[in-house]
């Protein structure tokens, strides 16, 4: 039985390798599943062995490769195509100019043909998009918008047959047409001529008079309409062009109208229209994503962004003349509606979470700008203090785990902006710490330490995996601002002792007390992070205590030397003789719990004692 297994394994290697050379001669590859039914084979041994199932499928030959033919047929089918109505727009033109000269077609007759060609443009894309050939199509139907958007225009600019009225609303009823035609045929060029088409118009056939009403309705009416294109396509490219424009067109009226002085006040107007076209555009960035449930792409992202920054700067130009002194409650504002859309989004449409937590980082981006434009001075820094706290914690609850960058950028703009503010002490009267800049250092280092104490408490009730290196980073700054804030109040005590002293020795007095007390605090912090240290098993603040200590030693030793006066020499190194014992006993005394073993040398002693 054993033989015949053998000679049936080798069968089944010669016929792969037969198959394997016919696929590689006739291009043959694996492409249908058509599997027959599983043929199994039994062979009763005294190891009961079993031959596995074997498939058998069939092939058929490869399909030939067509990346030639593909490009062939977007040069001659697509891009032959675009460059025959291009033709056919510039011998218009040129047709248009040829009968004026010789006075061949009379004036009302010229429009009447451009708007007839258009139509038979538009007809004939119809035409050929109901026979499937989409793309042939498409490029009829934009040369027909595109010669219908030149016809009128001509009418009203160089012929004066039609009235501005009438060629404005003609020209909205063509932009109209285009953006249907652009859904119908799923084609994006369409919609591209039709907009830029649209947002020409009131450029083109505008007069000598500012209507700055009729243009800003005007640009809402497209917006509205890129509004319906957004809730049924998702064209990114669209999107951008119609915000610029926008944006755009609103600038360069607000520019001439703030030159003719037609506003005299808060300009309303301007506001309101603005307002609106910043809740269209924040609508159209992810209406169709909140619909479909489909994932944020970064254009999308960056639409968002832009919007924000874009309608807070133009309004800004508009409110700081008014409210300059309470403007950072308006980015409030915005960052609080940014907060509770991101919010509204985050529970009840748990697909788009990257959607959610870009609206939330875009208001935080505003709270953080709103601290330095409402507040000055130490506010800042504290105010960025308890808003980091807010974005840590924030966190995680949404992304446990991940680097919350909002929060460390804007803790990182509190410690900068904390540690540039002049260290001043405000007052005749001085209390240690107590005092405005001693209690903005005393806010921002309460608020680091509870945002180490969040992420003890999400490591020890969950089993995320949290970054330490950045929980390293955080206990050392912590630390070195409470030396910094120790530091800065020894110095701003004793420099005004020395400011008020009189004469020479005496100020040279303070001055030595001076740097007797920082050595003794700065020895005093060491020791207490050592302490700390081992009390709570916390190997980072230990070597950050030992660390710190070898910086007091080198300064007792090369600086009080030198510097001090003969009665601080003996304090400052008695003080840092005995702080150096403390440590080395409180190594020597628990050296074994602290390297993991059970008991302690002193134990250990008695115990060998003991049994002597």
């Amino acid at each position: 039985m054993d033989k015949e297994l053998k000679k049936l394994i080798d069968e089944v290697d010669q016929l792969r390798k037969r198959v394997t050379l016919l696929e590689q001669q006739t291009r043959f590859t694996e492409a249908t599943t058509k599997e027959l039914p599983n043929i199994k084979q039994t062979v009763t041994a005294s190891t009961d062995t079993q031959i596995k199932d074997t498939t058998v499928r069939y092939y058929k030959p490869e399909e030939k490769k067509t990346s030639h033919r593909m490009s062939e047929e977007k040069l001659a089918g697509t891009l032959f195509n675009r460059l025959g109505i291009l033709a056919i727009m510039v011998a218009a033109v040129f047709f248009f100019k040829w009968s004026f000269d010789n006075n061949l077609i009379g004036e009302l007759g010229r429009i009447v043909i451009g708007i007839i060609v258009g139509l038979l443009f538009i007809g004939a894309g119809e035409y050929f998009q109901r026979r499937n050939f989409n793309k042939y199509a498409q490029g009829l139907t934009g040369g027909g918008v595109a010669i219908l958007y030149f016809a009128i225009y001509t009418s009203f600019n160089f012929y004066h047959l039609l009235s501005q009225p009438v060629a404005f609303i003609i020209m909205v009823l063509i932009t109209l047409a285009a953006s249907l035609l652009a859904i119908r045929y799923d084609a994006i060029t369409i919609g591209i001529i039709g907009i830029v088409g649209g947002f020409a118009t009131p450029f083109l056939l505008s007069s000598n008079e500012s209507n700055i009403l009729v243009l800003f309705t005007y640009i809402a009416i497209l917006d509205v309409g890129v509004l319906l294109i957004a809730y049924f396509k998702k064209w990114p490219i669209f999107h951008y062009l119609t915000f610029l424009f926008t944006y755009a067109a609103y600038t360069f009226a607000q520019i001439g109208s703030t030159m003719t002085h037609e506003f005299i006040g808060f300009n309303t107007l301007s506001f309101s229209f603005l307002t609106f076209y910043f809740i269209i555009y924040l609508v159209i960035s992810f209406t169709r994503n909140i619909r479909k449930r489909e994932s944020l792409l970064w254009a999308d992202s960056i639409l968002i962004l832009l919007n924000g920054v874009a309608y807070f700067s133009l309004s800004y130009l508009l409110l700081i003349p008014y409210v300059e002194d309470w403007i950072g409650l308006w980015a409030v504002f915005l960052g609080l509606i940014y907060l509770l859309i991101g919010l509204y989004i985050y529970r009840h449409f748990t697909e788009t979470r990257m959607l959610s937590l870009l609206l939330l980082s875009i208001a935080a981006g505003f709270m953080t700008l709103a601290v330095p434009l409402q507040l000055d001075g130490y506010w800042t820094p504290a105010a960025w203090a308890i808003e980091a706290i807010i974005l840590f914690y924030l966190s995680f609850k949404i992304n446990p785990g991940k680097i919350p960058y909002a929060g460390v950028t804007v803790l990182v703009l509190s410690i900068f902006s904390l540690v540039t503010e002049p260290y001043v002490i405000h007052g005749n009267g001085f209390v240690a710490i107590l005092n405005k800049t001693g209690a903005a250092y005393v806010e921002v280092i309460a608020a680091m330490a509870v945002i180490l104490w969040m992420y003890y408490k999400e490591t020890r009730s969950t089993k995320t995996i949290m970054n330490r290196n950045l929980i390293y980073v955080l206990q050392i700054t912590l630390n070195l601002l409470v030396i910094s804030l120790l530091t800065s109040e020894v110095n701003a005590y004793f420099y005004g002792l020395t400011w008020n002293a009189t004469e020479i020795k005496e100020q040279m007095f303070w001055i030595s007390m001076k740097n007797l007390v920082i050595s003794i605090v700065w020895g005093l912090q060491a020791a207490t992070l050592v302490l700390l240290g081992f009390w709570r098993r916390m190997t980072g603040i230990r070597w950050f205590g030992l660390s710190f200590m070898v910086v007091v030693i080198i300064k007792v030793f090369l600086f009080d030397l030198s510097n001090l006066s003969t009665p601080n020499r003996i304090i400052s190194f008695m003080g840092l003789g005995l702080i150096l014992l403390g440590i080395s006993w409180l190594y020597h005394r628990y050296k074994n719990k602290l390297l993991g073993g059970n008991e302690d040398e002193n134990q250990r002693n008695e115990k060998s004692i003991t049994e002597k």
